[in-house]
């Protein structure tokens, strides 16, 4: 039972996509149809403005206008659908699909040449001027192109010499600092200096006080003594 349900499932699962796929052909076959109709109202409109003059040349060209955005959204439905086609016949349809965008575009061509009012013979007069135009805009696109550039190597400029200055600035405060330091370790040598000759001095002080206090205790036991000894001599003589 349960191989016979897969099997089921499976052709159950082939079955919607065989349904998908005419699905999205059926569809793509009547976004052609909508284009055919609407490139032949094209045409016929452009053959009109080529006729007609003032208001109604305008009217017409209006109406073109419209027939053209809508074929342009209609080549981007068909890219989409396109895109949603199996692979086999994805690069058919796609073919297709760019064939449509090129006739589209020389469709745009003779409107413009219509709406100047332009035969097949001054084609070429047409093409000059859409040249001329090209070749006018990127010039300006270059001369623009151009003074971006020059502004960005200005700024760099600018920044550049900003740069060098501050270290300039730094360079001259680390060498301000550096010869305060060294005259800083300059007085500290001289004062360790001092202050070894004080200490010095103060050790020679020191010893020459205590052998003054050591002659003034001998001389006092010498004096005591002597009074002693004399106090001695007097006594022992009276007796």
């Amino acid at each position: 039972m349960s191989l016979v349900r897969k099997r089921l499932s499976g052709s159950r699962k082939r079955r919607l996509l065989v349904v998908t796929s005419n699905n999205m052909t059926s569809l793509l076959e009547s976004y052609q149809q909508q284009y055919s109709t609407l490139t032949a109202d094209i045409t016929h409109l452009i053959g009109k403005i080529t006729l007609s003059h003032g208001v109604e040349k305008q009217g017409h060209v209006r109406q073109v206008e419209k027939l053209f955005d809508e074929a342009s959204e209609l080549l981007e439905q068909m890219d989409l659908e396109v895109k949603e086609q199996p692979s086999k016949d994805r690069q058919k349809y796609q073919t297709r699909v760019r064939s449509y965008k090129t006739e589209l575009s020389k469709l745009q061509t003779d409107v413009r040449r219509a709406k100047l009012g332009l035969d097949s013979k001054d084609d070429c007069m047409l093409d000059d001027h859409h040249d001329a135009e090209d070749q006018r805009t990127r010039l300006l696109e270059n001369t623009e192109r151009l003074e971006r550039s020059g502004r960005k190597l200005d700024h760099g400029y600018h920044t550049a010499v900003e740069t060098e200055q501050i270290g300039s600035a730094i360079l001259e405060n680390l060498h301000s600092q550096r010869q305060t330091i060294n005259r800083s370790r300059g007085r500290v040598d001289e004062m360790n200096t001092a202050l070894g000759k004080s200490s010095r001095l103060l050790t020679g002080m020191m010893k020459r006080i205590i052998h003054n206090r050591i002659m003034l205790v001998v001389i006092g036991l010498i004096m005591v003594i002597s009074i002693c000894v004399a106090l001695y001599l007097i006594v022992r003589r009276s007796s």
